[in-house]
């Protein structure tokens, strides 16, 4: 009977230390869901940053281009809509991701509508070409 006792005293120890145990590692997961929901936030923001610099590299490389065939209407069409473009904007969103449409569609009015696809791959392969050599 008295070892029984023991014994009993030795699970109910053991018990606790298991109760312990699944309490930290609840906690470890936890914190690590808050650091994983915190890098994921910190990611969809550098990813936000990113786009919106490369709408604004894109817009900055057709001024350039449009100032070089010596189209200062379009330069100074294009450079208004640079400054429409700013961080953190909530037109921003609407912007992501369509920043070609939107040159194209800035170009729309200045060059004919069958040479725009055209003029922009060789405008983004001069683009690229630029960039390597920087």
């Amino acid at each position: 009977m008295e070892r029984l006792k023991t014994d009993m005293i030795e699970i109910g120890e053991g018990q606790q230390r298991i109760r312990e145990g699944q309490r930290e590692i609840r906690q470890k997961f936890e914190e690590i869901g808050s650091e994983c929901r915190r890098l994921k936030e910190e990611t969809m923001n550098i990813a936000k940053q990113s786009d919106y610099n490369q709408i604004r590299i894109n817009l900055m490389f057709s001024i350039l281009k449009a100032r070089e065939d010596n189209n200062f209407a379009h330069a100074d069409h294009l450079t208004g809509l640079l400054r429409l473009v700013k961080f953190p904007s909530p037109f921003l969103f609407l912007i992501l991701g369509i920043s070609d449409f939107i040159i194209n569609l800035a170009n729309a009015s200045y060059y004919k509508e069958g040479n725009i696809t055209r003029k922009w791959k060789s405008r983004n392969k001069e683009r690229q070409a630029w960039l390597a050599d920087s």
